[in-house]
């Protein structure tokens, strides 16, 4: 991957000259630095200004697409009038309405009962955070001790054998999530999107910092513009690199800049 700043010349022609731009924004380690507790991750006051000024460009839209739950997101980014994406693509909103999958009472049993499971079995392992999201169960371990960072998804995986065709286990930056067996993720998410912004000459670009993330890049290949965030990754689907929040706000700035003589809007768009 080549760092996105410099092939900037080429990116900066291609925001200009697009009809309409469609930015989709992973939120934790893209928007935000990874902090030690989910509820500490503050979104900077910088970046929820350039989101409202880029908001309020002609042609441009705004996705946030996060693994939170579509509540805390918004919350968190505060920012109106644009599309906010939560639990990897179970829950959608955009300013016209909401569209949100509901777990059957049964389902929620399920939940409920692993959750106490593994309360019951991480018990010993000091430094372990649920987050109850809904309709995923997320197991924050950065805080436990290094020496039981194996020793924690091997005791998830454990208990998720019993419901191996209900629930799935995914991983990212220290958190394990319990997630329902069904085909959902940010790249369906992104699909269904774009499937409601018809323009031809629609320029997506999506940032993300997390695995979670891999399935968006791989759906906008040869079509948009996708962007790992961090350092050290040996291998992802994306076209260009960031180091670090901070210069994903870089990056928000230049594309305002970029955009702000004006673009034409796609008529149709909703």
């Amino acid at each position: 991957m080549k760092h996105l700043f410099q092939d900037w010349g080429n990116i900066q022609a291609r925001i200009q000259q697009a009809q309409d731009l469609f930015l989709f924004l992973d939120y934790d380690g893209t928007l935000t630095p990874i902090v030690s507790r989910p509820e500490l991750a503050l979104c900077p006051s910088e970046v929820e200004r350039y989101l409202e000024k880029l908001r309020d460009l002609s042609g441009i839209y705004l996705a946030i697409i996060s693994g939170r739950s579509i509540e805390d997101v918004r919350e968190k980014v505060g920012v109106p009038g644009i599309v906010y994406v939560g639990n990897h693509g179970l829950e959608i909103e955009n300013p016209a309405g909401r569209h949100k999958k509901i777990l059957a009472s049964a389902r929620k049993k399920e939940l409920k009962r692993i959750t106490q499971n593994l309360q019951n079995s991480l018990k010993e392992i000091p430094g372990i955070l649920f987050e109850d999201k809904g309709p995923i169960l997320s197991v924050h371990y950065r805080n436990a001790p290094q020496k039981f960072f194996t020793q924690v998804p091997q005791i998830v995986e454990a208990e998720l054998e019993q419901w191996r065709n209900r629930w799935k286990m995914a991983s990212g930056k220290k958190v394990l999530e319990i997630r329902p067996n069904i085909n959902f993720n940010k790249g369906k998410a992104v699909k269904e999107i774009l499937k409601t912004f018809p323009c031809q000459q629609l320029l997506p670009i999506y940032l993300g910092d997390d695995q979670t993330d891999e399935d968006a890049f791989r759906v906008l290949k040869g079509q948009g513009i996708s962007v790992f965030v961090g350092m050290g990754k040996l291998s992802s689907e994306a076209d260009f690199f960031l180091k670090s929040p901070d210069e994903v706000q870089e990056f928000l700035f230049r594309c305002h800049e970029a955009r702000r003589a004006g673009s034409s809007h796609c008529p149709g768009a909703t």
